[in-house]
């Protein structure tokens, strides 16, 4: 069992969900709240194990919590946690990194709130790929775009005719291809 780097005290191992169906251990103390991730555990947990990690506590939230003035160290490894600056996260989001087994202290509130800004960055980032795939609805359809077969831009040698049907459906199929690959290309995919 590893001990929290802030009061000294044994913390609990706690199991929670991933992305994407995986589960992760993390430790928490059961004291401050604080809690430790390994190197990797961090960015892959579900937003929604936020609220049952972090509950809202009123009264606790009142308590005045008085951080200890010395300098903290890692739980696994016992080298100093540097606090982890990066100019992505707001302010108000403080980890604190160990240089050596790449593991991260989050004191209790700052896991909710990375949580939270990683849920509205990935929200963001899925309102723009919804455009894409809206533009991407209207490309597949290629009466929209050009006129395909013996009375298009592209005519067929003469010969037997193919039906309507089979040529806007072998447009179809094409044009779905080559937008899906075009948004897996952008989104990176």
């Amino acid at each position: 069992m590893l001990s929290c780097p802030q009061c000294d005290r044994e913390m609990t191992e706690v199991v929670v969900r991933g992305n994407p169906g995986s589960l992760i251990q993390l430790d928490q103390c059961q004291k401050c709240g604080g809690i430790w991730c390994d190197k990797w555990e961090l960015f892959p947990v579900d937003f929604s194990e936020a609220d049952r990690l972090e509950p809202m506590d009123e009264k606790r939230l009142r308590e005045a919590v008085k951080l200890p003035a010395k300098k903290l160290d890692c739980p696994r490894c016992a080298d100093e946690l540097h606090v982890f600056a990066d100019p992505i996260l707001p302010k108000d989001i403080q980890l604190s990194r160990c240089r050596h087994c790449d593991g991260i202290w989050l004191n209790r509130g700052q896991f909710h709130r990375y949580k939270d800004f990683q849920r509205h960055t990935r929200e963001a980032k899925m309102d723009e790929t919804s455009l894409l795939r809206q533009l991407s609805k209207k490309l597949i359809n290629p009466e929209a775009w050009v006129l395909t077969g013996t009375k298009g831009l592209y005519a067929y040698p003469r010969g037997e005719e193919e039906s309507d049907e089979t040529v806007k459906q072998s447009v179809s199929g094409a044009a779905k291809l080559i937008v899906e690959t075009l948004v897996r290309t952008i989104l990176g995919l």
